[in-house]
């Protein structure tokens, strides 16, 4: 290879490793654990998803089961969603089987005014909703 030619494509593939290396870094994930009721009573199953504020990267969600929930979770501001069916009583599905209908309001699923703040330290958030 010409000497002549060789130090600018050096520099070029030198400069494009760098600039690789310096993207952002994901952000750090967190063991978040904590409590969810409504209207004072425990929630007995549903699920609970946090939906970071930096839309670059995805969400997390988790199960709710007896009123708590642990789950990982990107650090930052969150938009925090929380669903919940229960059991209608003496009604069936089309197939026979029980039928169940959500119970949480929508200012705390599809249009959550929840919010959490996932950091180290910042790692309990515990819901009480209430109708």
């Amino acid at each position: 290879m010409n000497r002549q030619y060789f130090s600018p494509l050096l520099a070029v593939l030198l400069a494009a490793v760098v600039a690789a290396g310096c993207g952002k870094s994901s952000p750090k994930l967190h063991d978040v654990n904590g409590t969810v009721k409504f209207d004072g009573q425990d929630v007995a199953e549903g699920d609970i998803t946090f939906i970071p504020e930096d839309k670059s990267v995805g969400a997390e969600g988790g199960k709710i089961k007896a009123g708590r929930y642990t789950l990982k979770v990107k650090e930052g501001k969150n938009k925090v969603q929380i669903l919940a069916n229960r059991l209608i009583p003496g009604k069936k599905g089309p197939m026979g089987e029980d039928a169940v209908e959500p119970y949480i309001p929508e200012k705390y699923n599809d249009k959550t005014e929840l919010t959490a703040d996932v950091a180290a330290g910042k790692t309990t958030h515990n819901f009480d909703l209430k109708k």
